[in-house]
């Protein structure tokens, strides 16, 4: 006769083996499922954030900083609070863009500034300054442009201006406007 034994061994042998392949399924399922919902909760975050950027020679050319920045794995997509890009230029002086949030794309090529964006060109020498208010602007750092597709208002000593969008370049400061503009010129103060 056989011995029981001998039939039931490889019988527990095999029930130890399908309950430790499920086990090790379950537990590689969970952690994939743990990634998936950790994706869309910001793998980093920065406080007092503070970058800039120089060129060739060491010169800088734009200075970007947020009371704090997050970065999202699942959409590749940086978020900054309160953030303020400073486009700084030898001749024609200074562009500040401030808004109460922003996104900078996965490649870092663009930045859209929203919700009460403000855009002030600081008057170097005898330029008068600038201010523009919008509630999107997207800027290209390394392009050095500055797009607003949405309506802006624009703001300087003796002239109020309004058009559906804008484009400027932040090497020439040349200033395109889009769409119904609308221009109020008043007697601005004479330097």
């Amino acid at each position: 006769m056989i011995d029981r034994n001998v039939i039931w061994l490889p019988l527990v042998i095999l029930a130890m083996l399908a309950t430790l392949s499920f086990w090790i399924e379950q537990s590689i399922q969970e952690g994939i499922d743990s990634k998936k919902a950790n994706l869309n909760e910001p793998d980093s975050i920065i406080e007092n954030f503070k970058a800039s950027s120089t060129d060739e020679a060491g010169i800088p050319r734009y200075r970007l900083t947020a009371a704090k920045l997050s970065h999202f794995p699942a959409s590749d997509m940086t978020v900054l609070e309160n953030p303020q890009f400073t486009h700084l230029h030898a001749t024609q002086g200074e562009m500040i863009v401030s808004a109460q949030r922003a996104q900078v794309g996965p490649e870092g090529e663009e930045v859209i500034f929203s919700d009460n964006v403000n855009l002030r060109r600081l008057s170097p020498g005898n330029r008068a300054a600038l201010s523009l208010k919008s509630q999107t602007l997207k800027v290209y750092p390394d392009k050095e442009q500055i797009v607003a597709p949405q309506h802006v208002s624009i703001t300087a000593p003796g002239l109020q201006l309004t058009a559906a969008g804008m484009h400027l370049s932040g090497k020439t400061r040349i200033l395109k406007l889009h769409g119904r503009v609308k221009a109020e010129f008043k007697n601005a103060p004479r330097t």
